[in-house]
């Protein structure tokens, strides 16, 4: 390698990846470059571990769309009316068919369609299917997509929250699941989609164990494919009903506010066994058509204001300082699901090659 050759790297790494994108129409050799998986890594590395946050952007599906936040907030780049929300639209196999979201990772989105599961990223619009599990899921599944950082490896994770609970997982290096029995103290009323955070997913679930019920964060470590009650839930007055976990910065928050005037959320200051809570902020919803219904915050501008998804179907930017709001541009086909995801140039395809220059 020559001397030239590692300055123009570490410029390249210290791109946003719009301009990435661009500059492999420069020559063959920045295309090579750029499009090298080893670059993309470290490149995602480098992205971590400094403010992630101009990177990130919201993901709904029905139909399929990518939110800049901060843009559609006044922030720099364009006005709010010009690309705040951006269309992409993987192939799928079978178009007709709603796909879910499970989840995203390092700048993939996890998409479950009719029969399996496709992995998409929405920056460079590469996507890959992979083929379902024959795991027979009750009304008590789960499922969830992240990274495993002791095998460097990306996995699925599929499963049901009954005592002897069956859990399927999906390797991207190997494309294939395996099957795991793991044996749980009680029922865990687990659904649906974990939050990815730290190597684990995590759900807020009921734990029915020693003679009583009680609300407790439960994780399944990617690494160990064990589960884990990692937290207990914040201790408050009067009979609140946590409804669901987020990311907020580089921390946990855990959520209520359904069926009530009030939105609040409580941001974790340790993690692990007897970790402690801070009331991250309490906010009235009155005011905001369907707030009373089910709510979940989505993103967080830098200016203080609030993404909230309402039930469904609908978005908004609330300002919790006036309690005005205004509805997000987005189209909706009424099964509103949105997570957030980092533009980066990770790949769908398989593991991650050393940098090759």
């Amino acid at each position: 390698k020559s001397f030239t050759e590692d300055i123009v790297v570490e410029i390249l790494l210290r791109l946003p990846i719009k301009s990435l994108m661009r500059f492999k129409c420069v020559n063959k050799r920045w295309r090579c470059l750029i499009s090298d998986r080893g670059f993309a890594k470290l490149h995602l590395q480098r992205l971590k571990a400094g403010d992630i946050t101009p990177s990130q952007r919201i993901v709904k599906s029905s139909p399929l769309e990518t939110i800049d936040y901060e843009l559609l907030d006044g922030g720099i780049g364009g006005d709010e009316g010009s690309a705040g929300v951006k269309h992409r639209e993987p192939r799928m196999d079978d178009p007709s068919w709603e796909p879910d979201l499970v989840g995203s990772c390092d700048g993939l989105v996890c998409l479950a369609v009719r029969r399996g599961f496709l992995l998409y990223n929405p920056t460079t619009e590469e996507s890959r299917n992979f083929s379902s599990s024959d795991l027979v899921l009750g009304d008590d599944f789960f499922h969830g997509f992240g990274y495993d950082s002791a095998s460097d490896d990306y996995k699925i994770v599929q499963g049901d929250g009954s005592i002897e609970c069956q859990v399927a997982i999906l390797s991207f290096k190997s494309s294939c699941w395996r099957r795991i029995q793991i044996h749980q103290e009680s029922h865990l009323a687990v659904y649906n989609r974990g939050v990815y955070w730290n190597g684990s997913f995590h759900w807020c679930v009921v734990d029915e164990s020693r003679n009583k019920r009680e609300a407790v964060i439960m994780s399944f470590d990617l690494s160990e494919e064990k589960f884990h009650q990692v937290l207990s839930v914040p201790e408050v007055d009067g009979d609140i009903v946590f409804e669901g976990l987020g990311i907020h910065g580089a921390n946990l928050f855990i959520y209520h506010g359904t069926f009530d005037a009030r939105f609040e959320a409580w941001i974790m200051n340790e993690y692990g066994i007897g970790g402690s809570w801070t009331k991250l902020f309490s906010v009235s919803t009155e005011g905001i058509p369907g707030g009373e219904l089910w709510l979940i915050p989505v993103a967080y501008t830098r200016s203080g204001k609030i993404v909230f998804q309402i039930d469904v179907y609908q978005m908004i930017l609330f300002n919790p300082e006036d309690n005005t709001y205004k509805n997000y541009p987005i189209q909706s086909d009424n099964n509103v699901e949105s997570a957030i995801y980092v533009e980066t140039l990770i790949s769908p395809s398989l593991g991650c090659e050393p940098l090759r220059i």
